[in-house]
């Protein structure tokens, strides 16, 4: 069985990394390190070592704790094979379906999952548990009721391609674990864009009601397609159609999957 640490770096981007430990063996990662004095004070907290270290991808607030805790704690570095040379401390690329902190039997387990879209070298780590998916840890590919943007290296319909074919399939169980805490800005955005929707109301009532950097709504896929307009673009109400095509401009837009994705990324990026 996986535990799991979520922090909060308190940086200007609102940062997440993750420790996680595999509890039959003591094997232990760390996702996206940003600071490697907070991350290294809570492994010695728990008296743990630091086998590993998972950069969902290259971007320096995804990297920033590489080396302290390499130095520190001796952790191969992991990542996609296109980051291998932009990744500080790099020594292994993630090839799809590899898995990382498997128990012995092999019923828990992170499994590698490449995700294309925020930059040509993301991955994302899906958590197993006795071969039902449980959580997935999204770097900047999805957010809480968002998406990544993909001005930094990536490509809008490549994104597109990544969440329909993998996280369009989740179960509403899986539990979602981002790169940042964004929730209430990209409410705002949904909200904007569909005043009407009532789950994104509550999620706001809600997410307002917790203790400011210190607690955190983990979401579930299934809370995210209620108000997650990425979403929701594969179902779309008729009150979200006209958000968008009243926010774009284009009082004649097709209201396919694609088409609406895509212009939520736009019109997202000039919010």
């Amino acid at each position: 069985m996986l535990e799991i640490i979520q922090i909060y770096t308190a940086s200007p981007l609102r940062n997440f990394s993750y420790v996680i430990r595999q509890t039959s063996s003591g094997e232990t990662v760390c996702i996206d390190p940003f600071d490697s004095v907070q991350i290294s004070a809570l492994l010695k907290d728990k008296h743990w070592s630091l086998n590993f270290i998972v950069n969902t991808h290259e971007h320096w607030d995804h990297t920033s704790g590489n080396e302290g805790l390499c130095r520190e704690f001796g952790s191969v570095v992991l990542t996609h094979p296109k980051g291998m040379d932009s990744v500080p401390f790099a020594s292994r690329p993630l090839l799809p379906g590899d898995r990382i902190l498997s128990d012995p039997a092999g019923l828990s387990y992170l499994e590698v999952l490449h995700t294309p879209g925020h930059t040509f070298a993301h991955i994302c780590l899906l958590q197993i548990e006795n071969e039902t998916p449980t959580a997935v840890f999204t770097g900047d590919t999805i957010f809480n009721c968002g998406v990544g943007n993909c001005k930094n290296g990536g490509n809008p319909e490549v994104l597109y391609r990544t969440v329909s074919e993998i996280f369009y399939a989740l179960p509403d169980t899986v539990r979602l674990y981002p790169g940042h805490d964004y929730l209430k800005n990209n409410l705002r955005f949904s909200l904007h864009l569909d005043p009407e929707n009532s789950k994104a109301k509550a999620a706001m009532e809600r997410a307002e009601g917790l203790r400011e950097n210190e607690e955190f709504w983990t979401t579930d896929f299934g809370e995210e397609r209620e108000f997650n307009p990425f979403f929701l673009c594969r179902n779309p109400s008729l009150s979200l159609v006209s958000g968008i095509r009243n926010r774009s401009g284009k009082t004649d837009l097709p209201t396919d999957e694609k088409t609406l994705f895509l212009t939520l990324r736009s019109l997202r990026d000039k919010w």
